[in-house]
């Protein structure tokens, strides 16, 4: 596709919807809305996330075992670059920090065997390729390219003074309640 095709105003509208599918994934897995990941993934989707390959059903329940046990997940989404390479299809590359509360159930990293938890942070990218089907665009395929990682070393992590809302990933959360309040969420 030509560079003036690939920066019509038609096309900013599909990098929109591309990179609302991108935050829409970070957040359904921080937030543990995992089902929400059916409108990221087209149903015959295939997803590598390295320990994990398979189909986004599979994903899903895999992601809802794993999280279980992990009390903090955060995604930092930096670099988006999307190229179009036909008029329904794109290419996608996704720059990303993690930070995670890992347990050693739930670890990914193979040294972490001392049976501890412990503080993850890592790098990676997702390299994707998107769909559009019946006008919505989903992710076809997904690699997950780790770059680096690091388990945080200090184990007493630092307690915030009173006052402060607590963090949970769940309903009782205050970004849950607003929603529910404002009628994002039924």
């Amino acid at each position: 596709m030509s560079d003036s095709d690939q920066f019509s105003v038609s096309r900013a509208e599909d990098r929109a919807e591309i990179q609302h599918r991108v935050h829409q994934f970070c957040r359904a897995v921080d937030r543990m809305e995992l089902d929400e990941l059916n409108e990221v993934f087209h149903p015959d989707a295939y997803d590598d996330h390295g320990v994990f390959k398979g189909t986004p059903a599979g994903f899903i329940e895999w992601a809802r075992k794993r999280h279980a046990t992990i009390a903090f997940s955060s995604h930092h989404v930096s670099n988006i670059y999307i190229e179009f390479t036909a008029e329904d299809e794109a290419f996608a590359e996704t720059y990303l920090l993690i930070w995670q509360s890992v347990t050693p159930s739930s670890s990914i990293m193979a040294n972490a065997s001392d049976g501890s938890s412990y503080e993850m942070i890592s790098s990676n990218r997702y390299v994707d390729r998107f769909t559009r089907r019946d006008g919505r665009w989903r992710i076809q395929t997904r690699t997950v390219v780790p770059g680096s990682a690091m388990r945080v070393s200090d184990d007493t992590p630092p307690m915030l003074a009173d006052g402060f809302v607590r963090y949970t990933r769940d309903e009782r959360d205050v970004a849950e309640q607003l929603r529910l309040e404002l009628g994002a969420k039924k």
